[in-house]
């Protein structure tokens, strides 16, 4: 191998180890387009009669930041799945959503602590 090519292939790995090559983090209102399986899973609700909420298991975990109760600071985690509001779609169906990012518990009927607020969907396979 030439020392061209060795050069070039140093500079070709520098760069994918770059911080610029890494996935985003979104934040809480961010508009994202996420792919996964919707699910059902139990809320944290101590009403016996609440439904299961619908969940979209991500087909690959997304960075998410979100604030830090009572510190004002900011945690970063790795997300992989969000209850899905505003959408009713069946259980075990492969989609696309695009929404509004919600961290936090959005409501008394939460299931897991980041949301998507649906704009859009589309239906890729299901049941």
């Amino acid at each position: 191998m030439t020392a061209k090519a060795c050069a070039w292939i140093f500079v070709l790995l520098a760069a994918g180890a770059s911080p610029a090559w890494a996935a985003p983090c979104y934040s809480d209102g961010d508009v994202v387009t996420l792919e996964g399986t919707v699910t059902r899973q139990a809320t944290h609700q101590t009403d016996a009669t609440a439904k299961p909420a619908s969940v979209l298991a991500l087909a690959s975990p997304v960075c998410v930041i979100s604030e830090t109760a009572g510190q004002g600071g900011r945690q970063q985690s790795n997300v992989s799945a969000v209850q899905i509001i505003d959408a009713e779609l069946p259980e075990s169906t492969r989609v696309q959503l695009t929404g509004k990012l919600v961290t936090g518990n959005v409501s008394a009927y939460y299931a897991v602590p980041t949301a998507i607020w649906v704009l859009r969907q589309r239906v890729l396979s299901g049941q």
